[in-house]
């Protein structure tokens, strides 16, 4: 991801720093204590302590990652690129401060450096939820692929890209709640994106969605190719937008907008009342308990009544059977 936060979604958010000016220089040295695996289409730094811990599915998933991406933005790589897998928090800003970068927040489990090569992996957080961590890091790979372009590239189009390629798709829940914002000509218009961005990714999570489900939306509208073929035409006298309208026929602000008014009139009143009735489970919860605990009270003080009820009955003194002297017994 771009800048500093993203999302997953919901769905898993990551880091992209873009840095300007700094395109693959020198690789950072090799810091002590750690190793440099070189793998086929790139280089893996880790603590000679903790290659124990890396499980080899890892390697495997950065090379195939790194080839299916290049392969399907038609990218050829200009440098190997670096990742550094690191054991823990600790480990990890450490290797964020050998890199000159800034700390991030303790959500944030990876990042991508694209102009420079450099992707930065948390293990412990990819270990423990492998899922999600095998799809942050196809995520990151897809912004060094982005890099090893040359183009460059609006922020929302490195998000769009890395969240689309890496499936990582707004829940249904997140597409309802943009669609009624799309429905009212609402939304954030994508080539204004970029300025309203925000660095939490909290704030940040519906407009990356947006980017998401457009790029989505452009791929299918106009085929897998589409935005490697706008890559192939970007260049210093070609801005991505321009290249993005030589493709399409029409600018990215007209794309958008078509966009928005397709997706704003889904019906949606069906899963609203899903989330409404999601939303008040656990009170709806509550009620069902409460009103089962009542009738089980209802009934046992039912029981109750009905045994005392027989057993005055069986302690009475005879009834009709034995006529009083007034006649027979009227209590009955």
């Amino acid at each position: 991801m771009t800048g500093k936060p993203l999302c997953l979604l919901p769905l898993f958010l990551t880091i992209c720093v873009l840095l300007d000016g700094s395109v693959f220089g020198a690789d950072p040295a090799l810091r002590p204590g750690y190793e440099q695996i070189a793998l086929e289409n790139c280089k893996v730094r880790i603590h000679g302590g903790q290659i124990s811990r890396v499980p080899k599915a890892l390697f495997d998933r950065v090379v195939s990652d790194l080839h299916e991406v290049r392969q399907w933005l038609q990218v050829e790589p200009k440098k190997t690129p670096i990742v550094f897998v690191e054991y823990g928090r600790t480990a990890f800003l450490a290797a964020l401060e050998h890199l000159n970068l800034n700390e991030v927040p303790a959500w944030v489990p990876a990042l991508a450096l694209p102009s420079r090569g450099i992707a930065v992996i948390d293990l412990e957080s990819m270990i423990r939820d492998p899922g999600r961590g095998f799809t942050t890091l196809r995520h990151e790979v897809v912004h060094l692929v982005l890099g090893e372009s040359g183009a460059s590239l609006p922020r929302w189009v490195h998000e769009g890209l890395a969240q689309s390629l890496a499936r990582q798709i707004p829940d249904p829940g997140k597409r309802r709640e943009i669609a009624l914002f799309a429905r009212r000509g609402g939304l954030v218009p994508i080539h204004e994106m970029d300025q309203y961005l925000p660095r939490s990714h909290d704030r940040a999570t519906t407009l990356y969605a947006v980017a998401a489900l457009f790029t989505e939306w452009t791929r299918q509208t106009w085929g897998e190719e589409f935005h490697a073929r706008i890559l192939k035409r970007c260049n210093p006298s070609t801005t991505w937008a321009r290249a993005f309208e030589m493709e399409s026929g029409v600018s990215p602000e007209v794309a958008f907008d078509r966009w928005q008014a397709t997706f704003g009139s889904q019906v949606l009143w069906p899963g609203l009342l899903l989330d409404i009735l999601t939303s008040w489970k656990s009170i709806a919860v509550l009620v069902i308990v409460a009103a089962v605990v009542q009738g089980i009270r209802r009934r046992r003080a039912l029981d109750r009544m009905r045994r005392l009820e027989e057993l005055e009955e069986q302690q009475s003194w005879p009834s009709q059977k034995f006529p009083t002297s007034d006649g027979q017994n009227t209590k009955d």
